[in-house]
């Protein structure tokens, strides 16, 4: 009873907001439930010695045979707790003080400082977590069960991302003893949408040693090219609609696999640099939107008004075009303003004062999660968390049914800023054995309905033709599902000649791709969308039974669903169909849904990817 005393007071304690708690009052609560948990085990210990013969004991049988495994599991993660927050103290202290000066560097002194205690408590939650391993949740009592299944697993993986990425850092802030770090930038313009995000309007070199910005310099990515060296073929799609023969850094996020990009664009970036990169940060407009929503509006050189969230696309669309009925400056650069913005944040960051560190780590995760910012580094530590929590751009499918769609804007414009995407998944599972389903890709073009469709203008210039938003819409979509469909039928579309660059008719196709994607299978189609008009494309797929998991020999079903994201978009809406057996049951839902009879119907967005987990039976 004094144990369970202790863990009301701590589980109150931490219902507070983090950042309302002190560290040092929830070491002193830890450290207690820490004491009295010892007496307890010295004095129970010939019946926690007895408890795992003990299992045949009514109702608390499994529970009491997981007693040794139970207590381990808790002094384990006790010794983690304490570690991790005296290790994390004086960072915290230092964050919450109202007179704080904390800028990268000094953040990373303290990181740095920390890791001794954090190796410490990394190896205590691994001996947890190998204690965690040898419980067996089934046998628990219900009231057990949900403590540690539903309340305790999803905090250990939260603990351990956080040890993971704690112990991670100095390695990517240059501080780990082996000198500084080289990171390629990649700005992407989700205007003129690319499968990663968007054209690739300038890159950058970022170098940091000990949390210290070394370099940050940005570039123009149609610098001319060492065409001396042999660059690889571009992929025929670029061929054949952009009649671009070769790869060069600019087209290097072709591929709607992160991961694959990265490397192509380091590769390529050694083209015209002589030294390496240990990682590839691409990020958007909207990364940029969320940064100075947290960190306020930011004093730019060269603009004339404060640049904040509510203005920086407009003002980025702008500042690429020389100024109006004036000579242009000399030595004008139409992208100069990325370099301009990137100082700006530069300044604000390491000027320590009033920087909101709690809401940065908030928005960078959110940034990931949304995918307006993707991140590879060379670090096989950060490289795996990444991954574990799909931040890393990879396309993943992962054990039910998979759907990602992707854009390439191939229009030579900025069409995007005018576009809308819709998608509809229709699944059939009336027959478990044989699925199907039905996705209908909904594009929608605002810009006029007078615009002809020039896919490169090569005539007089018009009025926008610095920043072209006002233009048909030619995109290459990419349908991705897991492998083992078969595609039954599409409905794609006839594109005119004299609506093509080389004024070749290209006939209503699907291709069957070959990207090299693990357990993947893409389809691709020709898409262009006059002004002021829609265009749907169709997709009707069967898909393989193991989407569908049976439990046992029972009635009961379960079905999956991961629609995973493009990056660069913004909440692209999203309307899901399931058919069900007759008579079927609908158990469990993890997202909102209308259920009429066996019919579910489920309208969201994605703003992030969305998993879905229906289980249902069948009498």
């Amino acid at each position: 009873m004094v144990v369970y005393q202790d863990v009301i007071v701590l589980r109150e304690m931490t219902r507070n907001p983090f950042d309302a708690m002190e560290p040092g009052t929830v070491v002193a609560a830890l450290s207690d439930v820490q004491r009295d948990l010892d007496v307890f085990t010295e004095e129970a210990g010939p019946l926690v010695r007895l408890s795992p013969h003990l299992g045949w004991v009514p109702t608390y049988g499994g529970d009491l045979a997981n007693v040794p495994d139970l207590l381990e599991l808790a002094d384990y993660l006790l010794n983690a707790s304490i570690l991790t927050l005296q290790a994390a103290e004086p960072l915290l202290d230092e964050i919450d003080s109202p007179n704080s000066t904390l800028d990268p560097s000094a953040l990373t002194l303290l990181l740095v400082d920390a890791q001794p205690q954090l190796l410490k408590a990394r190896a205590e939650f691994d001996k947890a977590f190998e204690a965690r391993s040898r419980i067996r949740p089934g046998q628990l009592s219900p009231r057990l069960h949900g403590l540690l299944v539903d309340e305790l697993d999803p905090l250990l993986g939260l603990m351990g991302d956080g040890l993971s990425l704690s112990t991670a850092l100095p390695v990517v802030l240059g501080a780990d003893g082996k000198g500084p770090k080289t990171y390629l930038l990649l700005v992407q313009n989700e205007d003129e949408l690319r499968p990663t995000g968007g054209f690739i309007t300038t890159v950058g070199r970022l170098v940091i040693h000990d949390g210290q910005i070394v370099t940050l310099e940005f570039e123009g990515v149609d610098n001319e090219e060492d065409w001396s060296k042999p660059f690889p073929s571009a992929p025929w799609q670029l061929q054949e609609y952009m009649n671009a023969s070769i790869l060069i850094l600019r087209d290097s996020n072709w591929f709607a696999d992160f991961p694959t990009n990265a490397l192509w664009a380091k590769y390529l970036y050694t083209y015209n640099h002589s030294h390496a990169v240990d990682g590839v940060i691409a990020f958007d407009q909207q990364f940029l939107v969320m940064l100075l929503g947290t960190l306020g509006p930011l004093e730019v050189e060269g603009a004339p008004y404060p640049i904040s969230s509510d203005n920086v696309i407009g003002y980025m669309r702008s500042a690429k075009e020389p100024p109006r009925d004036e000579p242009v400056p000399a030595g004008w650069y139409r992208k100069e303003f990325v370099g301009d913005i990137a100082g700006a944040v530069l300044r604000k960051l390491v000027s320590g004062k009033d920087n909101d560190w709690r809401g940065l780590a908030v928005t960078l995760a959110q940034a990931l999660e949304q995918r307006h910012l993707l991140v590879q580094f060379d670090d096989p530590r950060v490289a795996s968390l990444l991954a574990g929590h799909d931040w890393d751009g990879a396309v993943r499918p992962f054990d039910g049914d998979f759907l990602m769609t992707t854009d390439t804007n191939i229009g030579f414009n900025k069409t995007n800023a005018l576009l809308d995407v819709s998608l509809s998944y229709d699944v059939d599972l009336t027959n478990p054995s044989a699925p199907t389903a039905v996705l209908m890709v909904t594009h929608t073009n605002h810009s006029s309905d007078d615009v002809q469709c020039i896919h490169f203008d090569t005539g007089q210039a018009p009025a926008d033709y610095m920043y072209p938003m006002n233009r048909c819409y030619w995109a290459y979509l990419r349908v991705y599902k897991q492998s083992g469909v078969e595609l039954l039928d599409a409905s794609p579309h006839d594109i005119p000649g004299e609506w093509m660059l080389l004024g070749r008719n290209v006939p209503a196709r699907v291709d069957v791709l070959e990207e090299e994607i693990d357990n993947v299978q893409g389809y691709g189609a020709l898409v262009v969308v006059p002004g002021g008009q829609s265009l749907s494309t169709g997709f009707e797929f069967a898909l393989p039974a193991s989407i569908i998991a049976r439990e046992g020999g029972s009635t009961r079903f379960l079905y999956r669903l991961k629609v995973q994201k493009q990056p660069g978009t913004l909440a692209n809406p999203l309307v899901v169909r399931i058919h069900l057996p007759n008579l079927s049951r609908v158990e469990s839902v993890n997202v909102g849904a209308l259920i009429r009879d066996e019919n579910l119907l489920i309208e969201t967005d994605l703003r992030a990817d969305v998993y879905l987990e229906l289980v249902f039976d069948v009498p």
